[in-house]
C-alpha cells in the first residue's frame, strides 16, 4: 500500500478549472510527490483539464471519472468524493479530500502530517457554532440519525461544529467498514441533499460506530467551523486560533505558521466580513433552540 493521496472533485462551471490549474501548479512548483487525483463527471472534463495542465506546466495527474449511474444524483460534490474514496481506499494508508479553491504552500512528509492529524483527532476539533446547526440538522435528519444519543451528546445538541477546522483526512483501513455502514442508508436521501456533506457523514460513523469524540473548544465561537471564518477576527486573534487548534491549513494567506501546508477557500478571500452582531448571534441561538423543541414535539407525536 502506498502512503497517502489527495483527492479533488472538479466541476465544469464558474472558475473551477482555473482554480484547479492553480492548485495543481502549486503542487508541481513545490515538488510535492504525493499522488493527486482529480475526479470528473465525464471524460470530456478530464481531457479539458488534462490539456490545460499539460500545456501550462507540462505535467500530468491521476484521474477518476464517476460512472454514468451516479450522474443523476443531485449532490455531485458528495457523489464524487465518496466514489473516489471507494476507488482508492485499498491503495493508500490515508486519503485527503480538498477542494479546487485550495493551494499548497509548503512541501512536507504528508504521511506524517496526516498521521498527526488523525492521531490527535484534529478533524473533530470543534468550536461553538451559530449557523452550523442548520447543516447538521438537515444532514442528520436526512439520514434519520438526528436523535441518536451519541450524536446529541458529542455535538451538545448540535451546538458545536468542526467543519474545515483541519485538512479532511480519512484513515483508509476504516473506509471498508464505513461504506458497509453507509449501505444501510438510502442513497436517494443523502446523495440528493447537498447539505449531506461527506465528512459530516464520516464523523457520524466515527462517533456512532467507533467511539470517537469531538474535542470541544468553548472559547472559540463563529458562524460555522472557525477556521472557515478566520478572516472575521483581528489578525492577532487569528494567530491564536490557528495555534490553539494545531491545524495544518488556513483560510487567510496572511495568517499561517510553520505547520501550515495548505490554504483553502481562496475563492472567498474578499468575503472577509463574516462577523455577527451580538443580536444576530442571539437570534440564531434562539432559532436553533426553537427548531430542536419543534423536532422533539414531532418525535413525541410520531411524525419523525
Amino acid at each position: 500500500m502506498k502512503k497517502v493521496a489527495f483527492i479533488c472533485p472538479i466541476y465544469d462551471m464558474k472558475n473551477h478549472f482555473d482554480l484547479a490549474v492553480n492548485l495543481y501548479r502549486s503542487k508541481v512548483s513545490l515538488g510535492i510527490d504525493e499522488d493527486f487525483y482529480f475526479v470528473f463527471s465525464n471524460n470530456e472534463q478530464k481531457e479539458k483539464l488534462s490539456h490545460r495542465i499539460k500545456d501550462e506546466m507540462n505535467a500530468e495527474f491521476y484521474s477518476i471519472v464517476i460512472p454514468p449511474e451516479l450522474l443523476p444524483y443531485k449532490s455531485k460534490v458528495v457523489v464524487k468524493k465518496l466514489y473516489a474514496l471507494q476507488c482508492l481506499m485499498n491503495k493508500y494508508d490515508y486519503l485527503s479530500i480538498i477542494d479546487s479553491e485550495s493551494l499548497f504552500i509548503k512541501k512536507g512528509d504528508f504521511y506524517k502530517v496526516f498521521e498527526t492529524i488523525w492521531e490527535q483527532g484534529n478533524c473533530l476539533k470543534s468550536n461553538i457554532s451559530y449557523d452550523g446547526f442548520n447543516i447538521l440538522h438537515t444532514c442528520f435528519q436526512t439520514m434519520h440519525i438526528y436523535f441518536k444519543p451519541k450524536l446529541l451528546k458529542e455535538f451538545r445538541i448540535y451546538k458545536y461544529n468542526f467543519w474545515f477546522n483541519e485538512i479532511p483526512v480519512y484513515k483508509s483501513d476504516l473506509l471498508p467498514e464505513f461504506f458497509r455502514w453507509l449501505n444501510h442508508f438510502d442513497k436517494n436521501g443523502y446523495l440528493n441533499e447537498w447539505l449531506c456533506f461527506e465528512y459530516y457523514i464520516f464523523a457520524a460513523f466515527l462517533i456512532l460506530e467507533k467511539g470517537f469524540h469531538l474535542q470541544r473548544y468553548d472559547n472559540l465561537k463563529s458562524c460555522g467551523g472557525i477556521m472557515e471564518y478566520l478572516p472575521q477576527f483581528p489578525i492577532e486573534e487569528q494567530k491564536k486560533i490557528l495555534n490553539q487548534l494545531g491545524t495544518h491549513w488556513s483560510s487567510n494567506p496572511m495568517v499561517t505558521n510553520e505547520d501550515t501546508y495548505l490554504l483553502f477557500h481562496l475563492d472567498r478571500l474578499k468575503e472577509n466580513n463574516y462577523g455577527l452582531e451580538k443580536a444576530e448571534e442571539q437570534k440564531r441561538v434562539r432559532a436553533r433552540r426553537i427548531t430542536i423543541i419543534k423536532d422533539i414535539v414531532k418525535l413525541i407525536l410520531g411524525r419523525i
